[in-house]
């Protein structure tokens, strides 16, 4: 009973940092222990005695204020109207040439948007073809932005048909795979979600998200255009692209200009087949607020029990 009930800490903890209150089906959900039977909710009872967590209504949190669950709430309702959105770009993103699959990622996949808030999406592309694959959708979002005015989706993380393993196996990775919501490409998540079966060692009670119904329609100008670059000439534009972008975020990271994140502009890795955020930025900024916040946790946990 010790271990779950740390392992719950662990949970609210991590989504604490989002000001995120959760549900008991998703601590569950996350919990890095198998969990069976009527235990879970006896382990947060006897948090909630000791006051290490707090209970508003179905939801938990590590700090006692209802107003996260309010804004949880609100965040929850605006996120219905703005999945339906994401959908849509969703589908128009497929249209693109060597795209073969489109996933609803960033805090819109677990559920939360805000006024304001941006789409962020994952996108699997075909085998040796991603840097045009992002060249063409890189098209899209400065059109969007000039006729919009401002960035309303973001497209920040790629992969292609040969790198579909997640290379970075840690707690945020685990999280934002799970819950990775496919908008577009059965055979592609499905591909992609059998490749991250790791996951399960993170999260042994979690599920990933339902595949799409269909596959994606490859339209005759799709098709044409990918059959125009299926060549030596396809493979060199491939390459040139890479470098091109690589040499442009270069020289973004010599500028000392951030992001709403706090990350640096450029801060980008560009290889072959694959193009992320640098992982030693956002993702370990939000490891190590984790382990702190595991520490003190741990720290009270102790406390409390002697």
């Amino acid at each position: 009973m010790i271990q779950l009930r740390e392992s719950v800490l662990k949970v609210v903890a991590y989504f604490d940092l989002f000001n995120y209150p959760v549900t008991l089906e998703e601590i569950r959900h996350f919990l890095d222990q198998p969990v069976h039977g009527d235990v879970l909710p006896a382990a947060l009872k006897s948090l909630l005695d000791k006051q290490l967590l707090w209970q508003h209504g179905q939801y938990y949190s590590c700090k006692n204020d209802p107003q996260l669950v309010e804004r949880r709430k609100q965040g929850n309702q605006m996120a219905v109207k703005q999945l339906k959105k994401a959908m849509r770009v969703g589908r128009v993103l497929s249209w693109f040439p060597y795209v073969r699959g489109v996933g609803i990622s960033g805090s819109l996949s677990k559920n939360i948007a805000y006024k304001g808030s941006d789409l962020d999406f994952f996108i699997i592309t075909a085998a040796n073809r991603l840097w045009i694959a992002r060249f063409f959708l890189f098209l899209l979002a400065k059109t969007v932005k000039f006729f919009v005015r401002r960035h309303f989706f973001c497209l920040n993380y790629y992969v292609d048909e040969q790198a579909l393993e997640i290379e970075e196996q840690n707690i945020f990775t685990a999280i934002e795979t799970i819950t990775l919501l496919p908008a577009c490409g059965r055979e592609g998540f499905q591909n992609f979600f059998s490749s991250n079966q790791w996951v399960s060692e993170y999260l042994p009670n979690g599920s990933f998200r339902k595949l799409p119904a269909k596959d994606m329609s490859r339209s005759i100008i799709k098709r044409v255009m990918e059959w125009g670059m299926n060549n030596g000439m396809g493979d060199r534009l491939d390459n040139w692209l890479m470098e091109r972008f690589s040499a442009h975020w270069k020289v973004q990271r010599t500028l000392n200009k951030f992001t709403s994140h706090n990350v640096p502009l450029g801060a980008f890795v560009s290889e072959k087949h694959i193009c992320k955020p640098m992982p030693h930025y956002y993702q370990q900024r939000i490891l190590g607020m984790f382990q702190e916040k595991i520490d003190q946790i741990q720290a009270q946990y102790t406390l409390v029990a002697d």
